[in-house]
């Protein structure tokens, strides 16, 4: 394992600044995009970008911009990528790797997304400029900057800057009305790095103290060399309930109450130090001084109870263009744990580079607890759910992990057993408490005519007893306001000043459509594995089922519906100099569809397997 110190150079820091760059260019093309099919301010970056910031977000963003851009190369400077350089670098170590066990190896799962495209043509920039030794003014600054930053992470001055809050809204604007915002936590460039930097370290410092139960934030890996994540929750789960042979099973589900907006610092640093005196034993040569300090620094920067915008803040609102809004807390229950808050620091920056390290952390004591029980426990993040075929060993672990939570002063939603999960009107059972209930149980799993609830909901899934999964409903909800939202944005940007054929405007509607959707694909390379953080990524464990199939092919016609309807609205502008517009309406169908994309090429890749 590398030291602490090692974890900064050159190299690495130069990688974080080029991934900022490269979200600051996404952010820029999508506004981009829509400048390039009308005419209208309102939708000019270039006017809008020098029009002064109207909250400190604007007034963040703009800095940043303005920063990179003396430390980076301009735009028009960057490199292309040559042939071999396509292949995405990752995929280098996957070959030798390959060829040393003698394993085959598929070049076209590596493939480079866009992201990944101006990330390693930003890279290859910098290191061939550096390696002429050039003295171009942006490398000076670089190289000066990346220096600053690696003497800031051992320096005992240094201090992590106050983040700023930024409200986002959890539902759509209602007037006359609350609007609860969650307080996402923006930090500068240099504390970015640094967090960033010092959690790789601390993640893998602690990582092997960490139980398998736990299942975000790790660096740990799973079978298929891949870092844990949600998907492997749910390959668990199908094979506890596929090693059980009873007719129903005993769930409880646990979800907490602003969990990150309630952690407490003393808590915090206790099991901190506890982990890090462990570490010193194992590790003798390592210097933890540094990251204890950063460690300490980020805990002092920022409290819920303390920095938190008040609703009575109405200029820091305004300025978000949010009437009435508020980040709502647990003023109701607070008293549980604390009689005089004002002299408590509690909760931790959403958003911040540490904060998911905090949680398991926090939460392991949790997971320990429950090493010693019969039963199936997952937690990811403060998501938890139980799986026993005991209803007493599902009782008693329920109990031992409520004790713990409140131990450590959280605040679990309260549970709801199943006479409150369910209500029954002319003998016909409804299961909407079931849906809507945040913690639950003990409840029985399994089949409906065995008066048991059929389905399971964790990580973004659904699982019924048969072992049938399908997608949170949701998860499925977001994915249509999504499209609905694209749609809308291209209408209202030609809806005005429309300078463009009809044509690219709805052939930009489709490509964003699909990119969101399954990835950046094309006829050329529909058949790859997309490495795009795109939407069908989420959900690979997905079987293919009656319940499944209909809710992908919900997802396809609806895409379908927004489309076909934007190029029957959308007419023909009249432009002064008439752009020639052959295209002919594709129907961006199979390939391009979710169900081709997330179920189709299963079934294809399952019967390659079987032959």
């Amino acid at each position: 394992m590398k030291t602490f110190d090692q974890h900064f150079s050159e190299d690495a820091i130069i990688r974080q600044i080029c991934k900022v760059r490269v979200k600051v260019a996404k952010s820029k093309s999508k506004k981009h995009l829509l400048h390039l099919l009308t005419s209208n301010k309102k939708y000019n970056y270039h006017i809008l970008s020098k029009t002064p910031p109207t909250n400190e977000f604007e007034d963040h963003q703009l800095e940043l911009t303005q920063f990179l851009s003396t430390i980076l190369p301009p735009r028009k400077k960057w490199l292309k990528l040559g042939e071999v350089s396509r292949l995405n670098f990752k995929a280098i170590d996957a070959i030798k790797k390959a060829k040393e066990s003698n394993e085959k190896i598929n070049k076209r799962n590596y493939s480079l997304t866009t992201n990944d495209k101006n990330f390693y043509s930003l890279i290859k920039t910098i290191k061939v400029y550096r390696k002429k030794k050039s003295q171009e003014q942006w490398l000076l600054n670089l190289m000066s900057y990346v220096n600053e930053i690696k003497t800031l992470s051992l320096s005992e001055k240094y201090q992590v800057q106050k983040p700023l809050i930024l409200p986002k809204l959890k539902d759509k604007v209602k007037k006359h009305r609350n609007n609860e915002c969650r307080p996402i936590c923006m930090f500068n460039l240099t504390d970015r790095i640094i967090l960033s930097t010092t959690n790789k370290f601390l993640t893998r410092l602690f990582d092997d103290h960490f139980q398998d139960s736990s299942y975000a934030f790790r660096s740990k890996k799973n079978n298929q060399n891949q870092i844990l994540s949600h998907h492997d929750c749910i390959k668990e789960i199908l094979k506890y309930r596929n090693k059980i042979t009873a007719n129903e099973l005993y769930v409880v589900e646990c979800d907490m109450k602003k969990f990150y907006d309630t952690v407490n610092h003393k808590i915090v640093r206790v099991l901190f130090n506890e982990l890090i005196l462990t570490s010193k034993k194992l590790y003798p040569e390592f210097n933890l001084n540094a990251p204890v300090r950063i460690f300490e620094s980020y805990l002092i920067c920022f409290a819920f109870n303390i920095d938190m915008p008040k609703p009575s803040d109405t200029q820091y609102w305004t300025s978000y263009k949010i009437q009435n809004g508020e980040f709502a807390w647990i003023e109701d229950v607070i008293s549980q744990h604390y009689k005089d808050i004002s002299i408590e620091r509690i909760g931790v920056p959403q958003g911040g580079a540490l904060s998911g390290l905090i949680a398991n952390i926090y939460l392991n004591q949790a997971d320990i607890k429950m090493l010693d029980k019969n039963i199936l426990y997952q937690r990811f993040c403060d998501d938890m759910i139980i799986i026993s075929d005991n209803l007493q060993e599902c009782e008693m672990a329920k109990e031992l992990y409520e004790n713990t939570l409140f131990e450590l002063k959280l605040f679990p939603h309260q549970f709801k057993n199943e006479s409150q999960l369910m209500s029954t009107k002319d003998e016909v059972i409804n299961y909407k408490l079931f849906w809507d209930g945040k913690s639950k149980g003990p409840y029985k799993w399994g089949k409906i005519e065995n008066n048991c609830f059929p389905w399971i909901g964790f990580v973004g899934y659904e699982i019924n007893y048969s072992g049938e999964i399908r997608i949170r409903k949701k998860s499925i909800k977001k994915e249509l306001n999504k499209q609905k939202k694209i749609i809308n944005e291209i209408k209202n940007a030609i809806k005005i000043g429309m300078r463009k054929p009809k044509g690219t405007a709805t052939e930009s509607a489709i490509n964003r459509l699909i990119g969101m959707s399954v990835g950046r694909i094309g006829l050329d390379n529909f058949d790859e594995v997309s490495t795009d953080l795109c939407w069908k990524n989420g959900f690979k464990e997905l079987t293919i089922n009656e319940y499944s199939i209909r809710q992908i092919k919900h997802l396809d016609r609806n895409r379908s519906k927004h489309y076909y309807k934007l190029l029957k609205d959308v007419e023909e502008p009249e432009l002064e100099l008439k752009e020639q517009d052959d295209r002919q309406v594709i129907k961006y169908n199979k390939p391009f569809s979710y169900y081709y994309q997330i179920l189709e090429r299963q079934k294809k890749a399952n019967c390659q397997q079987c032959v």
